[in-house]
């Protein structure tokens, strides 16, 4: 049966003269088969089939290629075009896709308040602090992984890293305990309202104990914000139980 017969049987326009992509696409689809068609002769030999089984085999996948054909057919349906070597070459002119905007409502932190961001990773407690930040002289950052600010000039920003507690032999990693952490921030604050971002609160519970952070977290929201200061925190709500996530609640105001 010739190309021509296939096409007007499986009901295929025929192709136009000249193709390229239909050419190819034919091409690599022929080799597929005849892949197939080997590697299955191949298995039947290979398990000793005698020749007229193999022969029978044969004739009864030959019966079934037009059935095969078909279901194969039905499956590449209007697939995707490949785009042109030409346009994948070019550099696109603009992105094709931008985030949609957030439904959250717009926060700003003003001056004494102290904010919880609830969420698996800092995103929109970020968007709060770099909405926030021209209101403050400086933004102190107390995280493991500081954030990149884009909207902040760095030399307003400052990095106070927590470090972990001190090991059995003495040593510390490099970084501030709780109480360090608290003299930073009031040291900060002296000169004028400052602007606090905390996503630490996991790392220090885990390395100083809950209690020892919940002392830190309520000096910080009473004391650390008397003076125009402000605290945004983001927290992941799966790292503390619950009954220890609601004593944090309670020390801030949860953003919505």
């Amino acid at each position: 049966m010739s190309e021509g017969d296939a096409d007007r049987r499986l009901g295929r326009p025929p192709p136009p003269v000249g193709d390229d992509e239909y050419i190819e696409g034919y091409s690599k689809g022929y080799g597929d088969g005849l892949r197939e068609a080997l590697r299955e002769l191949r298995a039947h030999a290979g398990r000793g089939a005698s020749p007229q089984e193999l022969r029978m085999l044969i004739e009864s996948r030959l019966a079934r290629i037009p059935d095969d054909v078909e279901v194969k057919r039905k499956g590449l349906l209007a697939p995707p075009r490949r785009a042109p070597w030409a346009s994948l070459l070019r550099p696109p002119a603009a992105p094709s896709w931008t985030p949609p905007p957030s439904s959250l409502p717009a926060l700003v932190v003003e001056s004494g308040e102290t904010f919880l961001v609830k969420e698996d990773r800092p995103r929109r407690a970020l968007e709060v602090l770099e909405r926030s930040a021209p209101s403050y002289r400086r933004v102190l950052l107390i995280s493991q992984r500081p954030p990149t600010l884009m909207s902040v000039p760095s030399e307003r920003v400052e990095l106070i890293r927590p470090g972990a507690a001190r090991s059995e032999g003495g040593g510390a990693a490099p970084g501030l305990d709780p109480s360090a952490l608290a003299g930073r921030i009031r040291e900060a604050g002296d000169a004028g309202p400052v602007l606090v971002y905390l996503d630490a609160i996991e790392f220090l519970a885990t390395e100083y104990s809950l209690e020892v952070t919940m002392r830190f977290l309520g000096w910080m929201t009473t004391d650390g914000v008397r003076n125009g200061s402000a605290v945004v925190a983001s927290l992941s709500p799966r790292t503390l139980e619950p009954r220890d996530l609601s004593r944090v609640e309670r020390l801030f105001r949860i953003a919505q």
